[in-house]
């Protein structure tokens, strides 16, 4: 009895529990008390024989909790804190045998090709059609209706992972791009 007494009496401190409609909302503030409760008399447990609690007590060790999980939960953003590096052009060539260089993945985000880009080559993105019916209208599509004559899909250079192993120059792996390369650096030999 003295077990379950002092698990409602830790639950009743500092309750979760709010009046709700739903029936799975009380069983999930029941669960949460419990464990809340649970944790700060782990987080109090010594392996000796004498009882001790914490010394800042229960509602201390909720603040502690509170804020780290707040802490926790903010994530650094690096994107904010570096400029992305600036893309290298295909004249940025190392001058090192041919065999060396080797199209491979480079990038774990998918970057603009070079060689696309300087020979201004574009995605082939199909047209989507009509708008579906009943569906929600972005701001977008309803400045412009995409039947007109007028609406145009924006063009982008082809996106790749891979690029020359050497040089660091992106290059997608269609042979209009990467081949051109290789006989540039065969044309130095």
């Amino acid at each position: 009895m003295c077990g379950v007494d002092i698990a409602d009496q830790l639950r009743s401190y500092f309750s979760t529990q709010r009046a709700h409609i739903r029936t799975w909302k009380p069983l999930f503030h029941f669960l949460l008390n419990t464990v809340l409760g649970n944790c700060f008399l782990l987080s109090s447990y010594t392996p000796t024989d004498r009882r001790v609690s914490r010394k800042d007590g229960h509602k201390q060790f909720r603040i502690d909790l509170r804020n780290a999980l707040f802490e926790r939960s903010i994530r650094k953003r690096k994107f904010y804190t570096q400029e992305p590096p600036p893309r290298r052009s295909t004249d940025q060539i190392i001058w090192i045998p041919t065999p060396q260089h080797e199209l491979i993945k480079l990038f774990n985000k998918p970057i603009n090709c070079s060689a696309c880009i300087e020979a201004g080559r574009h995605t082939q993105v199909q047209c989507m059609g009509r708008r579906k019916a009943l569906s929600k209208l972005s701001p977008n599509t309803t400045m412009k209706p995409r039947d007109s004559k007028e609406w145009e899909r924006r063009k982008r250079a082809l996106r790749t992972h891979f690029g020359c192993s050497i040089c660091k120059i992106p290059f997608c792996r269609k042979d209009n791009c990467w081949l051109p390369h290789i006989e540039r650096l065969n044309s130095k030999d």
